[in-house]
């Protein structure tokens, strides 16, 4: 459990050592020995690449607090009734009681928050003061997504679980045991009883159940014991008229709100289903952030309990916030907008579980995943360039909806995204602005794709993880698209999490099997026996480097393993840590020139390692200006790769009278561990012996005068 403000998670970007070209080498060479990869650098900035919150749920309790279940950053953030950020409980993970993965809603009943902890599959039960958790529930959810307390008929407390891909509601006791009761038939549908991916529920007083009937655009309403009353709703932004309807609450006079998210609104009914009221509109544009009022994703309400009127507070995922409204006693109400929780959305050139990269037209491409965005870099310096793409779905060419890899096709000189939860490929230009073109629908027939993890391109095709569907593909890109791959490999319980192009060959992660599978690049015809059997766990990405040797990221033994081209185990790099060469969740891994890139992904970055690395000193030499009126100091990095070698530098410059001083700060801290500040002495020298690897920065300072400079450093 962790407890306290938001935490930040980013690593600092800083320079990379320059690329050393490979000698040529035949593909299916193996090392004549072993050689240990040096950390070099992590690309992802120094500040957080996390949202305050990314809300997915929210509940208010009877003192005022609001709770909010963090979908992006995996835990429970509790907010004072004046909006000041309490307390933030648990913390990304798995298995372990307090760590979450991807929790989508929150309910509070007497004392206690109910999570629904949908990456999990299971429901969490912690202490709403303290955040201790109890043991999750017993009961395996395949999707619990929506979660809220309530009554039964009796007036007894119940809580409701809603599964969407269940097509059902289910009610248990608050200690976890099933009453027994289900609202919705289980099978997908719009006729009475049938639901199609619900979202959400509520009680009224009488027990009586509406749930929010996401794609049948409706509220559905059932008895207590779960019998068809009705429904009321249909496809529209009309009054009463929904776009897919997220999250529903009901108040004390049994008022129906509905989260209306497409709609950017939330709408009032009474039990009946008669419209009362709406409050809210779309912001300018999905670039745009929302004012008050305005909502770029609205996904949950919840209403103050116990009292006519209530203030409502309305969980809005992309706009990083939750916004309290109040409601006067008029019918309709008139509303005011209050106070914001949240609304601090994350820093640019930083990551949210950053899980695919690629190269191509002078940049560096990153997907990063949960904040729904390329990230561009320079390729050599990693220097930020910008972002492109935003939030969204269905035929929007811009919306993502957790893209998990890009790759780049130089044929075409354009890049393709998995846009993994939309189920489909995204062709862009490499501004960013799309093509048009892109392959697939969510589902699992021909054609169609379900979690796409990874994809990367060879020639005009596409090589694509079909993850839920266990199956890698091969998709032949033209214009217009074709509708189905050329060739589709079934892996069974496969769950493939990544794939590289090896001359002839595919490699593939056969992921839940713990192996990697190579198939012939033409065909999708397995070639030869099964890969890293016996040392890989969970393996979730895959590359190979110019001598033909296989590089897996591990994830579940958060490290790296390097395999002989012909699958035979040589090394691991890494452990569980957050320190330079240490990992936490360890997925795609990309080989450029002699440089390994790994998406570090629970660590919010991606480190590089040299994969022949230099014996001997390196020495970088840069040049620039200061002065004491214009730029006060200039700041330089250096890559420490090797400890057992000095820092040794100097500082030179023209203007004799001038002078200048020097200072040397070690990895993440700004303050300096080495100085040369002498008045008299041209040039200035430091040494230093470093203790830990990593990137150091020399800052010069004019302290009179104005110089160009020389400053030289030598280390390993």
């Amino acid at each position: 459990m962790v407890q306290g403000l938001r935490r930040v998670t980013g690593v600092v970007g800083v320079l990379a050592a320059a690329m050393v070209a490979l000698s040529a080498t035949a593909a299916t060479e193996l090392h004549a020995s072993i050689v240990k990869p040096t950390y070099v650098t992590s690309i992802g900035g120094g500040l957080s690449g996390h949202a305050e919150i990314y809300p997915g749920g929210v509940d208010v309790g009877p003192n005022g607090n609001v709770y909010v279940a963090d979908t992006g950053n995996d835990d429970v953030a509790v907010y004072t009734p004046n909006g000041a950020l309490w307390r933030v409980f648990g913390q990304r993970g798995s298995k372990a009681p307090g760590s979450f993965d991807n929790p989508r809603d929150i309910a509070y009943l007497n004392g206690k928050l109910y999570v629904a902890d949908l990456g999990n599959k299971r429901v969490q039960v912690l202490d709403a003061v303290t955040g201790v958790a109890e043991t999750p529930w017993p009961t395996v959810f395949p999707s619990p997504i929506g979660i809220s307390a309530g009554v039964d008929g009796s007036g007894n407390p119940i809580i409701l679980v809603t599964q969407d891909v269940k097509n059902q509601v289910t009610a248990f006791k608050p200690d976890g045991t099933p009453t027994g009761e289900h609202f919705g038939t289980g099978t997908a549908g719009s006729g009475n009883g049938q639901l199609n991916a619900p979202r959400d529920a509520a009680t009224d007083s009488a027990g009586n159940v509406y749930v929010a009937d996401y794609a049948n655009d409706r509220i559905a309403k059932f008895s207590p014991s779960g019998a068809w009353i009705k429904s009321w709703g249909g496809s529209g932004g009309h009054d009463g008229e929904f776009r897919r309807p997220y999250g529903v609450a009901v108040d004390v006079d049994n008022k129906i709100y509905v989260a209306d998210s497409t709609n950017h609104r939330v709408q009032i009914f009474d039990s009946n289903g008669t419209h009362i009221a709406n409050y809210g509109t779309a912001p300018a544009s999905q670039q745009t952030p929302p004012t008050d009022g305005q909502f770029a994703m609205l996904r949950r309400v919840a209403v103050a309990p116990g009292v006519s009127h209530p203030d409502i507070y309305l969980a809005d995922l992309w706009g990083y916030r939750v916004s309290q409204v109040s409601q006067d006693a008029a019918s309709p109400p008139n509303f005011t907008y209050d106070r914001t929780f949240g609304n601090v959305p994350p820093a640019d050139g930083a990551f949210n579980e950053p899980s695919g990269l690629t190269f191509g037209n002078g940049h560096l491409y990153v997907a990063d995943s949960v904040n729904q965005r390329i990230d561009v870099f320079d390729p050599t310096t990693y220097a930020y360039q910008g972002k492109w793409g935003e939030r969204g779905w269905g035929t929007d060419q811009l919306g993502f909806n957790w893209p998990r890899d890009i790759t780049y096709m130089a044929a075409t000189n354009t890049v393709w995204v998995a846009d993994t939860k939309n189920g489909r490929l995204v062709e862009f230009n490499t501004d960013g602005t799309p093509t048009g073109r892109t392959y697939g629908t969510l589902g699992g027939g021909a054609g169609q794709l379900n979690r796409p993890y990874a994809v990367t391109a060879t020639g005009t095709a596409l090589i694509v993880a079909d993850s839920t569907n266990n199956r890698v593909e091969r998709i032949n890109t033209a214009t217009p698209m074709p509708t189905l791959p050329a060739w589709s490999t079934t892996l069974p319980n496969g769950n493939p999490q990544d794939v590289t192009v090896d001359g002839t060959t595919v490699l593939a992660t056969d992921t839940r099997n713990n192996r990697l599978v190579r198939l012939d690049l033409a065909t999708g015809a397995q070639v030869g026996g099964y890969l890293g059997v016996g040392n890989l766990h969970s393996p979730e990405g895959v590359a190979v480097d110019a001598n033909g040797n296989i590089w897996v990221g591990d994830r579940a033994y958060n490290r790296v393993v390097e395999l002989s081209a012909t699958g035979a185990f040589e090394q691991t790099i890494g452990k569980l840590g957050t320190g330079p060469g240490q990992f936490n969740h360890p997925t795609h891994v990309v080989v450029q020139g002699n440089l390994l890139y790994v998406c570090d992904v629970w660590n919010d970055r991606i480190q590089v390692f040299n994969l022949n690395p230099v014996a001997g000193p390196i020495t970088d030499t840069f040049n620039g200006s200061v002065s004491t009126s214009g730029t006060a100091s200039v700041k330089k990095t250096i890559t420490v790769t090797d400890t057992s070698k000095p820092i040794d530098a100097t500082l030179d410059w023209s203007n004799s009278s001038a002078n200048l001083n020097l200072f040397l700060m070690p990895p993440g801290s700004s303050t300096a561990v080495a100085q040369a500040t002498s008045k008299t002495n041209k040039p200035e020298t430091l040494s230093f012996q470093p203790t830990v690897a990593g990137t150091y920065t020399l800052r010069v300072k004019a302290i009179s005068g104005s110089s160009a400079f020389t400053l030289t450093a030598t280390h390993g």
